[in-house]
């Protein structure tokens, strides 16, 4: 059969993974498979990254459309990142009849109905292993290995940056911004760390897991998010003391009683037992529940030149498996779609067990108001730490509540923070069993 002919836009370490894996496993897939696969254009602005290139085969160019003109391109690998020129790329190439692969998550969280419709309008497929996880094969997963289940529940550590920074301050007592500056000097963390530590990174991939796990679009802005930049190094010790570590976790449950998805991000409390509270340093893990195969834990590098490439790779495997069957679109994405938005349970909604940590003036009957503050709310106790020599002028008081609606949690300390012995903000980490 005639060639397939790929053309990757973005040369930088991603990409170059992708050549250099390919050019290791090209004669394989040609022998073992009968997929004549052929990087044909290699397009990026940087003309030092061009030259790394220009012994591969490729015709390397500055311009993405040479890429985009080219008919005889079938599939286009964006890995520019950003939502603005690639959206337009990738919309292009669809509108070409050309296949997409893409490691953009924040390109799908937000513009994924909008790409999949034209994809889908064009009878051409969008692969996107690479945006969620790295080198763990979750999209696959979730498509196809475990199509024959409804996905009951999803616990994922999806951000290596906040997994490595919350484990340094686990280990070493490290503050955040010691652990945050040690993850830059390593390059695990980016100059502007933002997206990373405040979660929205996990974010972007907790939405596309979301919708397939839900068979609809969740939209990113409909999914609570917090960070770990408020996480101080006093939690993770009282967090460990009390039999737990500190997690930033991505959540998607399915709520029987009133049938809407429960999908967040924020730092969760993990008995020092449960499985994702092994996950250290730059691993990610996810954790999923169907309901005919239960439980399956995932886990390796979320990120990286190999890691990232590698599932680059198998998506253009998988999309030139498609195009040499003749199959264009084997794996239909129509439900991912703006008319098929998926309601989120609000923040305030969820139940759970709850970690508050005040910091209160040490007098007698602090902690007396501050259980009955709670107890109104109907918020029980479940167990209570006060800690002496901290300072003259206050102490932490830790409490583990019982399961408690946020809603109440949240109107309770309203009322707690309003009183006169409270002397700094309140911390409160959700607990997950």
């Amino acid at each position: 059969m005639e060639e397939i002919l790929i053309g990757i836009v973005g040369a930088g370490t991603v990409g170059g993974g992708v050549v250099k894996i390919l050019s290791r496993r090209i004669e394989k897939l040609r022998k073992e498979r009968g997929l004549p696969i052929r990087i044909a254009r290699i397009a990026d602005k940087d003309p030092k990254r061009r030259e790394q290139f220009a012994a591969s085969g490729a015709l390397c160019t500055a311009d993405a459309d040479d890429i985009l003109n080219d008919p005889a391109i079938q599939i286009v690998v964006e890995l520019v990142g950003g939502t603005t020129f690639a959206r337009k790329l990738v919309l292009a190439a669809l509108s070409r009849k050309k296949h997409v692969i893409t490691a953009n998550k924040a390109l799908l969280a937000e513009y994924g109905p909008e790409i999949f419709e034209a994809a889908a309008q064009e009878h051409v497929s969008v692969y996107f292993e690479a945006a969620v996880g790295g080198g763990m094969p979750i999209i696959k997963a979730l498509r196809e290995g475990l199509v024959a289940n409804s996905i009951l529940s999803i616990k994922t550590i999806i951000n290596g940056t906040c997994n490595y920074i919350l484990t340094r301050m686990s280990r070493e007592g490290l503050t955040f911004a010691a652990a945050l500056d040690e993850a830059q000097k390593k390059g695990y963390a980016e100059a502007d760390p933002a997206l990373d530590v405040g979660g929205g990174d996990s974010g972007h991939k907790v939405a596309i897991l979301a919708s397939l796990a839900g068979g609809g679009y969740v939209p990113f802005k409909s999914i609570s998010i917090e960070g770990i930049t408020g996480i101080g190094k006093e939690d993770i010790a009282f967090a460990a003391e009390l039999g737990y570590t500190i997690k930033l976790l991505g959540i998607i449950k399915k709520s029987g009683a009133d049938d809407l998805l429960d999908v967040r991000v924020h730092p969760a409390m993990l008995p020092v037992r449960h499985i994702l509270a092994s996950v250290s340093d730059v691993y990610n893990a996810v954790l999923l529940e169907g309901d005919a195969v239960g439980q399956i834990l995932l886990y390796g590098k979320g990120a990286g030149e190999m890691p990232t490439a590698s599932a680059v790779v198998s998506d253009i495997i998988d999309v030139a498996h498609n195009i040499s069957c003749k199959a264009g679109v084997r794996i239909p994405m129509g439900y991912y779609s703006s008319s098929q938005e998926l309601p989120v349970k609000p923040i305030e909604a969820i139940e759970g067990r709850y970690y508050l940590r005040f910091t209160v003036q040490d007098k007698p009957g602090v902690l007396a108001s501050i259980a009955g503050l709670l107890g109104d709310e109907g918020i029980s106790l479940a167990s209570v730490m006060q800690k002496e020599g901290f300072s003259e002028k206050s102490v932490p008081v830790i409490i583990l509540t019982h399961t408690a609606i946020e809603k109440n949690l949240r109107a309770a300390l309203k009322r707690i923070e309003a009183m006169d012995y409270i002397k700094d903000r309140t911390q409160v980490i959700r607990i997950e069993e």
